[in-house]
Protein backbone atom coordinates (compact mmCIF):
# COMPACT_ATOMS: atom_id res chain seq x y z
CA UNK A 1 0.00 0.00 0.00
CA UNK A 2 1.25 3.17 -0.78
CA UNK A 3 2.17 5.53 2.01
CA UNK A 4 -0.63 8.71 0.88
CA UNK A 5 -3.12 5.47 0.68
CA UNK A 6 -2.31 4.33 4.30
CA UNK A 7 -2.65 7.47 5.55
CA UNK A 8 -6.29 8.17 4.17
CA UNK A 9 -7.04 4.46 5.72
CA UNK A 10 -5.94 4.97 9.23
CA UNK A 11 -7.53 8.59 8.68
CA UNK A 12 -10.85 6.21 8.69
CA UNK A 13 -10.36 4.34 11.62
CA UNK A 14 -11.92 7.26 14.00
CA UNK A 15 -15.11 7.98 11.70
CA UNK A 16 -15.36 4.02 10.95
CA UNK A 17 -15.25 3.44 14.59
CA UNK A 18 -17.99 6.29 14.97
CA UNK A 19 -20.15 4.49 12.59
CA UNK A 20 -19.85 0.72 14.54
CA UNK A 21 -20.33 2.80 17.60
CA UNK A 22 -23.69 4.68 15.89
CA UNK A 23 -25.30 1.60 14.94
CA UNK A 24 -24.51 -0.54 18.37
CA UNK A 25 -26.19 2.32 19.99
CA UNK A 26 -29.08 2.80 18.35
CA UNK A 27 -29.87 -0.72 18.23
CA UNK A 28 -29.57 -1.20 22.49
CA UNK A 29 -30.93 2.61 23.11
CA UNK A 30 -33.57 2.94 20.42
CA UNK A 31 -34.40 6.64 20.60
CA UNK A 32 -31.93 8.21 23.60
CA UNK A 33 -29.18 7.88 21.69
CA UNK A 34 -26.29 10.02 22.82
CA UNK A 35 -26.27 12.65 19.83
CA UNK A 36 -24.45 15.54 21.89
CA UNK A 37 -21.89 13.29 22.78
CA UNK A 38 -21.19 12.31 19.12
CA UNK A 39 -21.46 16.06 18.31
CA UNK A 40 -18.56 17.45 20.98
CA UNK A 41 -16.86 14.69 19.79
CA UNK A 42 -16.73 15.34 16.44
CA UNK A 43 -15.90 18.89 17.21
CA UNK A 44 -13.03 17.83 19.33
CA UNK A 45 -11.13 15.62 17.09
CA UNK A 46 -12.35 16.33 13.50
CA UNK A 47 -12.17 19.00 10.87
CA UNK A 48 -15.51 20.88 9.92
CA UNK A 49 -16.64 19.08 6.65
CA UNK A 50 -15.25 15.68 7.94
CA UNK A 51 -17.50 16.46 10.99
CA UNK A 52 -20.41 17.25 9.37
CA UNK A 53 -20.53 14.44 7.24
CA UNK A 54 -20.00 12.21 10.14
CA UNK A 55 -22.71 13.27 11.80
CA UNK A 56 -25.45 13.54 8.89
CA UNK A 57 -24.00 9.66 8.85
CA UNK A 58 -24.54 9.45 12.89
CA UNK A 59 -28.15 10.50 12.44
CA UNK A 60 -29.09 8.75 9.21
CA UNK A 61 -27.89 5.17 10.63
CA UNK A 62 -30.56 6.21 13.51
CA UNK A 63 -33.35 7.05 12.00
CA UNK A 64 -32.75 4.16 9.58
CA UNK A 65 -32.27 1.52 12.31
CA UNK A 66 -35.32 3.49 13.81
CA UNK A 67 -38.07 3.29 11.38
CA UNK A 68 -36.55 -0.04 9.31
CA UNK A 69 -35.70 -2.09 12.48
CA UNK A 70 -37.08 -0.76 15.36
CA UNK A 71 -40.51 0.06 13.95
CA UNK A 72 -40.97 3.58 14.54
CA UNK A 73 -44.08 4.68 13.07
CA UNK A 74 -44.19 6.33 9.54
CA UNK A 75 -46.21 9.43 10.59
CA UNK A 76 -45.84 13.40 10.48
CA UNK A 77 -44.79 13.49 14.19
CA UNK A 78 -42.10 10.79 14.30
CA UNK A 79 -40.97 12.36 10.49
CA UNK A 80 -40.75 15.46 12.26
CA UNK A 81 -38.43 14.02 14.97
CA UNK A 82 -36.54 13.16 13.37
CA UNK A 83 -35.58 16.45 11.53
CA UNK A 84 -35.78 18.24 14.97
CA UNK A 85 -33.10 15.48 15.91
CA UNK A 86 -30.78 16.39 12.94
CA UNK A 87 -31.03 20.02 14.01
CA UNK A 88 -30.68 20.20 17.34
CA UNK A 89 -27.55 17.81 16.89
CA UNK A 90 -25.90 20.28 14.39
CA UNK A 91 -26.61 22.79 16.98
CA UNK A 92 -24.93 20.63 19.60
CA UNK A 93 -22.07 20.79 17.90
CA UNK A 94 -21.69 24.53 16.84
CA UNK A 95 -22.11 24.74 20.42
CA UNK A 96 -19.43 22.51 21.42
CA UNK A 97 -17.31 24.06 18.39
CA UNK A 98 -17.75 27.96 19.72
CA UNK A 99 -17.11 26.66 23.34
CA UNK A 100 -13.48 24.70 22.34
CA UNK A 101 -12.49 28.10 19.98
CA UNK A 102 -13.27 30.44 22.30
CA UNK A 103 -11.36 28.32 25.36
CA UNK A 104 -8.63 27.58 23.32
CA UNK A 105 -8.31 31.30 22.73
CA UNK A 106 -8.28 32.02 26.16
CA UNK A 107 -5.40 29.04 26.68
CA UNK A 108 -7.91 27.27 29.16
CA UNK A 109 -6.47 24.22 29.41
CA UNK A 110 -8.10 21.27 27.97
CA UNK A 111 -9.72 19.46 31.22
CA UNK A 112 -11.90 22.53 31.25
CA UNK A 113 -12.73 23.16 28.03
CA UNK A 114 -13.65 19.81 26.78
CA UNK A 115 -16.49 19.28 29.72
CA UNK A 116 -17.67 22.55 28.89
CA UNK A 117 -18.25 22.39 24.96
CA UNK A 118 -20.11 18.67 25.71
CA UNK A 119 -22.12 20.83 28.33
CA UNK A 120 -22.60 23.41 26.20
CA UNK A 121 -23.91 21.02 23.62
CA UNK A 122 -26.12 18.83 25.54
CA UNK A 123 -27.82 22.10 26.62
CA UNK A 124 -28.58 23.61 23.35
CA UNK A 125 -29.76 20.39 21.84
CA UNK A 126 -31.98 19.54 24.59
CA UNK A 127 -33.15 22.83 24.76
CA UNK A 128 -33.95 22.84 20.21
CA UNK A 129 -35.52 19.58 21.19
CA UNK A 130 -37.79 20.71 23.90
CA UNK A 131 -38.39 23.38 21.78
CA UNK A 132 -39.59 21.09 19.10
CA UNK A 133 -41.61 19.31 21.08
CA UNK A 134 -43.80 22.41 22.17
CA UNK A 135 -45.47 21.95 18.85
CA UNK A 136 -44.40 19.24 17.44
CA UNK A 137 -45.18 16.67 20.50
CA UNK A 138 -43.64 14.96 23.02
CA UNK A 139 -43.19 18.20 25.69
CA UNK A 140 -43.81 15.12 28.41
CA UNK A 141 -40.23 13.69 27.49
CA UNK A 142 -38.65 16.57 28.75
CA UNK A 143 -39.28 16.45 32.90
CA UNK A 144 -35.79 17.14 34.72
CA UNK A 145 -35.49 13.05 35.75
CA UNK A 146 -35.26 11.69 31.92
CA UNK A 147 -32.93 14.39 30.79
CA UNK A 148 -30.68 14.02 33.78
CA UNK A 149 -30.53 10.41 32.71
CA UNK A 150 -30.34 11.36 28.91
CA UNK A 151 -27.27 13.42 29.78
CA UNK A 152 -25.57 10.51 32.12
CA UNK A 153 -25.91 8.78 29.33
CA UNK A 154 -24.09 11.46 26.92
CA UNK A 155 -21.62 11.75 29.65
CA UNK A 156 -20.70 7.91 29.74
CA UNK A 157 -21.01 7.57 25.96
CA UNK A 158 -18.64 10.86 25.46
CA UNK A 159 -16.02 9.25 28.12
CA UNK A 160 -15.96 5.80 26.38
CA UNK A 161 -15.63 7.04 22.94
CA UNK A 162 -13.28 9.69 24.17
CA UNK A 163 -11.03 6.71 25.57
CA UNK A 164 -11.36 4.64 22.34
CA UNK A 165 -10.09 7.60 20.50
CA UNK A 166 -7.11 7.57 22.09
CA UNK A 167 -6.64 4.11 22.56
CA UNK A 168 -6.91 4.11 18.50
CA UNK A 169 -4.69 7.29 18.26
CA UNK A 170 -1.91 5.70 20.42
CA UNK A 171 -2.50 2.46 18.38
CA UNK A 172 -1.53 4.69 15.42
CA UNK A 173 1.12 6.69 16.62
CA UNK A 174 -1.08 10.29 16.48
CA UNK A 175 0.71 12.08 19.40
CA UNK A 176 -2.56 14.27 19.27
CA UNK A 177 -5.37 11.66 20.07
CA UNK A 178 -7.79 14.84 20.64
CA UNK A 179 -6.73 17.43 17.86
CA UNK A 180 -8.72 17.71 14.75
Amino acid sequence: MMNGEMMKSKEMIWPASLGISTILGCLLLACIFPFAAFATLAALTMKPRNAMLLLTGVWGINQAIGFFILSFPWDAQALGHGIAILVAMMLAYAAATSVLRFTKSKSAPMMLSVPLALAAAFAIQQLALRAYAGFGGGAENFSAEIITAVGVENLFWFAGLLALRFVIAQGLGDKRPIAA
